[in-house]
């Protein structure tokens, strides 16, 4: 009902000397929907497998060494204030934060500074689209959280950043509703088959002066219809791009050293992405319903000193996640 109510108020469209033309929609129209009073609910989880190899003109030559990493999130979206035709504030609180890691030397590490995101409610303000408006209190929020990746050094010893899963974090609320926000002419609706694209962010444990990117593009696969209810099939396909994100949210400040064996590499290039995702959005509620993504990551670098011919290869394998909790 919502989507008509915005089609009859933004279709209007003034013509030349006073005169009215309404344009109709071509295919099915996608819009977020909120209704104060309804939170929604969501298990958000970011997972991969970072496998790390030494080779020398292509050759292998050490067995891979292997790294885990997931978070897992409940998050909570109460609508605050919803004007139907124009924007929706959010308070959005997180109800439980876990990483679990298996770090390349087995032993265990520092808490992750993502367990302390149940401490740091923020806002945020979105337009029908489901275009982020206002990402200001987003953007403390992931501050917050940077400041909390540091571990206490002794007087001159320099700062030292644990490992942590911040931009997973970002990476999961940021194009949370990108599927319908990158539409380009949302008012006159999808058909099947129709595609889109956006840019998104590709979580990467390591913080690089341009991080990695990928061009996502969206195909709408199938409409379907279950108890009176609709429901958008997307999927989705990746390829890397160097037309590099400038509006991603600082997670850190000053000058650090990684811990671990990150803190030995640098130079990373994003050589090749593998993989597609699949997402349900219902057209009825303007709900996103779930999305999944799994893709295949091939990251080379250098170490910080030179040790001979070896270069270092990363593969990752990275799944993400999200689900809305009835």
């Amino acid at each position: 009902m919502r989507a008509k109510l915005i089609y009859l108020t933004a279709a209007v469209v003034l013509a030349g000397c006073g005169g009215v033309q309404q344009t109709r929609p071509t295919g099915e129209m996608l819009l977020v929907d909120f209704q104060e009073g309804q939170p929604l609910r969501y298990r958000m989880t970011s997972q991969r497998q970072t496998r790390i190899e030494l080779t020398d003109q292509g050759q292998r030559q050490s067995a891979p060494q292997k790294m885990t990493e997931r978070l897992e999130l409940v998050m909570v979206y109460d609508p605050i204030e919803v004007d139907p035709f124009g924007l929706t504030k959010l308070q959005v609180r997180c109800e439980s934060a876990t990483v679990t890691r298996t770090s390349f030397s087995g032993r265990p590490g520092a808490a992750d500074a993502m367990e302390s995101l149940t401490e740091i409610p923020f806002t945020l303000t979105l337009r029908p689209t489901g275009q982020i408006e206002d990402m200001s209190d987003f953007r403390r929020a992931v501050g917050l959280l940077g400041d909390r990746a540091f571990a206490e050094t002794r007087t001159g010893g320099g700062r030292v950043k644990n490992e942590d899963m911040i931009s997973d974090f970002i990476a999961l609320q940021w194009h949370l509703w990108d599927a319908i926000a990158s539409i380009d002419t949302p008012l006159d609706g999808l058909s099947v088959g129709s595609r889109w694209q956006a840019r998104q962010l590709l979580p990467w444990p390591v913080p690089v002066p341009n991080p990695p990117t990928r061009v996502t593009t969206f195909t709408l696969d199938q409409i379907s219809e279950q108890d009176d209810q609709r429901t958008a099939h997307i999927s989705s396909t990746y390829e890397l791009t160097k037309e590099f994100l400038r509006d991603i949210p600082r997670m850190y400040e000053g000058a650090f050293q990684m811990r671990g064996l990150f803190g030995f590499l640098r130079g990373y290039r994003f050589e090749s992405i593998e993989g597609g995702g699949t997402q349900v959005f219902n057209m009825d509620t303007g709900i996103l319903e779930s999305d999944r993504q799994d893709y295949a990551l091939r990251v080379t670098a250098d170490f910080r000193l030179p040790l001979g011919d070896s270069r270092p290869v990363l593969n990752v394998d990275q799944t993400i996640s999200i689900e809305r909790l009835k």
